[in-house]
């Protein structure tokens, strides 16, 4: 139970802006500037910004961390001296108070490494505090200061980042933006001005639709503003039925060739999980250069002994970090499109494919593992394939504390014809298992009514064996969905992990 209260985060961080707005409530005149929880609320965001506003974003919720596009879009607006960033963590101690700056007189805290590194560490350390990011236009500047300056004696400490006026905050800013708890900006004349692809400066202005707290159509699609054509359509498995269960899709055209959308099992419960095994990593050096290297690292998972209760430590298998990446986007992509639709070949292979996907080697690899099953099977009267997970178990592959974490992934690659009504039936399902320890698969048997036309000659465990990448690369997707599902903490290397380049080789129109 103590790692438990050791690694929770308390349910008063909700709280955190509203007590931000409250401290500065009785210090900064309304007159100088207004507080909104959302500056997108329909009546508020009509008006000019005068005074400037303080606030969040409906579609920016507690918790909603950037994606490595904002992340990039957040540093180069920033490099490019446009915007800046202002730091505030609640109930913090540890830091001098600011000082006066000697020309201006206005109280400044000198960002030097070692203060931003010590408020970096305890800033994805400190689970217990909040952690809350304020975006704001170069113009705002005297203003965001003035917000730091007013919050410390609500209980916040305050760290303001500026390109021009700070050479070793370039390093640390997109950290602090990538792993802040509550996303914010100044909406004023100057940030609304602003031509950028960052999203928080994107929103101000734009007035929540009606009947709906978000200014998006679909605000879970937030981030492409809709599917985008060539996305898979939205589609989970769990309508193609079971053995016994008959399916509830209505048309024979069956989005994803392959669909993954299990939740891995784990025989202990996660706390937190880190990238590269560092504390306080914001990036890997290379062992062999010393250079800054943002494809190296390894995940390990804290958590929680089931019988003991005691804090224990899982190292997760090496596996490629740009393959990592790839397959952490695409269970992001499905739980915010709600379709475990990841690749789908028509009759003439033309491909949709998820867009966490595109341009990945990951991609390439199922695109591939999609075509296999009817290169094995063409002798089928059927019209369809798909290959599902079933089921992933993550467990420790050994009795000692120190062993690492393998995973079983079971699967099943299935035929579909059209019944007289039209719907979707499961003529045939190949099941498998996947035995991430040797890379193994081993062949469990098959249900449907065409089982009695499988032929003897058909190597189902050439098949099985040629789907092992693919069953290896579910078995990540399911822990990433668990992990997110259970909103496991992900912050101690997020930044380094966020930044990985997964671009491989490209996605074609047609497959082949």
């Amino acid at each position: 139970m103590l790692g438990l209260f050791l690694f929770c985060i308390p349910v008063r961080a909700q709280d955190a802006v509203s007590d931000l707005f409250s401290a500065l409530a009785d210090e900064i005149p309304a007159s100088e500037i207004r507080f909104l929880p959302n500056l997108n609320d329909r009546e508020e965001a009509a008006g000019r910004p005068e005074p400037p506003r303080l606030g969040g974003f409906a579609d920016l919720p507690r918790d909603g961390y950037p994606t490595s596009a904002e992340i990039e879009a957040w540093e180069a607006a920033f490099s490019a001296g446009e915007i800046g960033g202002l730091v505030l963590h609640s109930d913090s101690s540890v830091y001098p108070p600011p000082e006066p700056d000697p020309e201006t007189g206005i109280e400044w805290v000198v960002l030097d490494d070692q203060y931003l590194w010590n408020h970096f560490h305890e800033w994805i350390t400190e689970l217990d505090r909040s952690r809350l990011f304020v975006t704001f236009a170069r113009e705002d500047r005297e203003l965001a200061a003035r917000i730091g300056r007013m919050a410390r004696p609500g209980g916040f400490d305050s760290a303001i980042m500026n390109q021009a006026e700070n050479s070793v905050a370039p390093t640390f800013a997109g950290a602090f933006y990538a792993t802040a708890q509550h996303r914010l900006a100044i909406d004023s004349r100057s940030a609304r001005r602003l031509r950028t692809d960052v999203t928080e400066m994107e929103l101000l202005g734009e007035r929540a639709r009606r009947d709906s707290v978000s200014v998006f159509r679909d605000p879970v699609n937030r981030d492409e503003r809709g599917l985008s054509r060539n996305e898979p359509e939205i589609f989970r498995k769990i309508t193609l039925g079971d053995e016994f269960t008959q399916p509830t899709i209505e048309e024979i055209i069956v989005p994803g060739g392959i669909a993954l959308g299990e939740s891995a099992k784990l025989d202990f419960t996660p706390v937190e999980l880190l990238f590269s095994g560092a504390s306080t990593n914001l990036y890997t050096i290379d062992p062999d250069t010393g250079e800054i290297d943002l494809n190296r690292g390894s995940f390990s998972l804290r958590g929680l002994d089931p019988e003991t209760g005691e804090v224990v430590v899982r190292q997760l298998p090496e596996d490629d970090p740009k393959l990592l990446k790839s397959l952490f986007d695409l269970a992001q992509r499905s739980i915010r499109t709600r379709s475990d639709a990841v690749v789908d070949l028509d009759i003439d292979r033309r491909v949709s494919i998820s867009s966490a996907l595109r341009d990945t080697d990951a991609g390439y690899a199922f695109l591939f593992a999609d075509t296999l099953p009817f290169e094995h099977l063409d002798y089928l009267p059927v019209t369809k394939s798909v290959i599902i997970d079933t089921d992933v178990f993550w467990n420790r592959s050994g009795v000692e504390s120190g062993s690492p974490q393998e995973f079983e992934t079971a699967f099943e690659v299935r035929f579909l014809s059209a019944d007289s009504m039209r719907i979707a039936q499961t003529r045939l399902a190949l099941e498998y298992e996947y035995d991430s320890a040797d890379g193994t698969v081993r062949y469990g048997g098959n249900w449907g009514r065409y089982g009695s036309r499988l032929r003897d000659s058909t190597d189902v465990d050439g098949l099985g064996m040629g789907l092992a990448e693919l069953a290896r690369y579910a078995g990540w997707v399911a822990l990433f969905r668990r992990l997110e599902q259970d909103t496991v903490p992900f912050l101690k290397g997020r930044y380094g992990f966020m930044k990985i380049d997964k671009t491989g080789r490209e996605t074609p129109g047609r497959f082949r």
